[in-house]
């Protein structure tokens, strides 16, 4: 469902079985299925029979949906639009770094099925998420969730987080997506308990929302084919996920199980348990790394640069290193725009001056290096270990230069 290789190889299934389908443009299918929703009565029942045509459509969306992930996102995956980007709820629309962590998992979803059809056994798809902020990882997972609920019988998800609060933003961006489904997508609810659990009556399938500060542990004694964590490194329990989540989650092709955060400082449960799998140690294999840096969505974090502004040398060996490192982290080569540069100067120089150079650096880090940061003092300045580490890896006499790059 997320790679286009299993997608085919479902539609295929699909005709076989003789079920027929059209792929539609995202504006037809957006505009299709608004003119029906408006010939629903207050009660929910259509005000005239549907047509041949309207049925057929209706049954092509929700099969093509069921089969392709982007499909479903990019028509009737809503979800909270961005500032940058307006506001509001839509449709989602991939950004670079969402997009970035859909190929690493469509790429493992091929490896599962291979091992499952080979051996009769797989892993499941596990991805560690390792984050700068807003970068939309939590948009994504509740995606994710939402759409197997929403088309797979008997799904059991759950999602955690720090607290009340941060588990209650979940229950609200899910219901998000709920609310905003055309009918001919929308499950019957069978319990909706804010902030606990939600689950569909045809379907049985449901979802159990969890705070990661109760000692008992997340999602202990139970199996789940989906799940959500999210500000993993914040848990005070978080190693508890490794020794009584992860041991029983299902063997299967069709599990999912993604873990996201920020840093929180070098040591503690997210750092050792991201570096092991970012170095495949014994036993973290099967697990995917997904590391996603500040610049990547070059529609954030950008100032308009002065026609004057020049970057000062750190700026430019900062540059440089995403120049090295963003084939590993984004699968191809960035030379960073001078407005995304500009806003990096500044913010840089003003937390700097504030003393917050670490809390900044961890927040929107080029590598993960970069995050991990040490909150205690050092015996050199955060912007002197950062220069050299910057710099490390540039060959003598080849300094990044900097074009006009927008």
């Amino acid at each position: 469902m997320y790679s286009p290789v299993i997608v085919d190889r479902t539609l295929r299934q699909y005709e076989q079985a003789g079920l027929a389908f059209r792929r539609r443009e995202v504006d037809e299918s957006i505009e299709i299925s608004s003119r029906l929703q408006s010939l629903l009565k207050p009660d929910g029942l259509p005000s005239r029979p549907w047509t041949s045509d309207e049925r057929e459509f209706m049954t092509s969306e929700t099969l093509l949906c069921r089969a392709d992930f982007r499909y479903f996102c990019n028509r009737y995956g809503y979800t909270e639009l961005d500032a940058s980007e307006g506001g509001g709820v839509a449709p989602m629309q991939f950004w670079p770094s969402q997009e970035r962590a859909l190929e690493l998992i469509a790429a493992k979803e091929e490896e599962n099925w291979t091992n499952w059809e080979k051996h009769g056994f797989s892993a499941g798809i596990l991805i560690a998420w390792h984050k700068t902020r807003q970068q939309g990882a939590t948009g994504l997972g509740r995606l994710i969730n939402a759409h197997r609920m929403c088309f797979y019988k008997n799904t059991r998800a759950i999602t955690a987080s720090l607290d009340g609060d941060k588990v209650h933003e979940l229950y609200v961006r899910d219901k998000v997506v709920l609310d905003n489904l055309p009918f001919f997508l929308k499950p019957q609810i069978e319990f909706d308990v804010k902030d606990q659990h939600l689950g569909f009556e045809v379907l049985k399938s449901r979802i159990t929302y969890q705070q990661a500060n109760q000692q008992a542990g997340v999602g202990t004694g139970q199996q789940f084919d989906v799940s959500h964590m999210t500000e993993v490194s914040l848990w005070p329990y978080g190693e508890r996920l490794q020794f009584d989540f992860l041991p029983a989650v299902p063997h299967s092709p069709s599990t999912l199980v993604g873990f996201e955060s920020t840093a929180n400082g070098r040591g503690g449960f997210w750092y050792e348990f991201t570096e092991s799998i970012r170095r495949q140690e014994y036993g973290f294999g099967g697990w995917i790394y997904s590391f996603t840096p500040w610049w990547i969505n070059s529609t954030k974090n950008r100032l308009v640069a002065p026609d004057d502004w020049r970057p000062n040398e750190n700026t430019q060996r900062h540059a440089g290193l995403i120049e090295r490192t963003s084939a590993e982290f984004a699968g191809y080569t960035v030379r960073p725009g001078m407005n995304q540069l500009y806003w990096w100067e500044m913010e840089y120089e003003l937390n700097r001056r504030l003393g917050t150079l670490h809390i900044f650096l961890s927040n929107y880090p080029a590598t993960p290096e970069q995050s991990f940061q040490h909150s205690a003092s050092s015996a050199l300045p955060h912007d002197t270990i950062e220069f050299m580490r910057s710099g490390a890896d540039l060959k003598k006499g080849m300094p990044y230069s900097v074009g006009w790059v927008q």
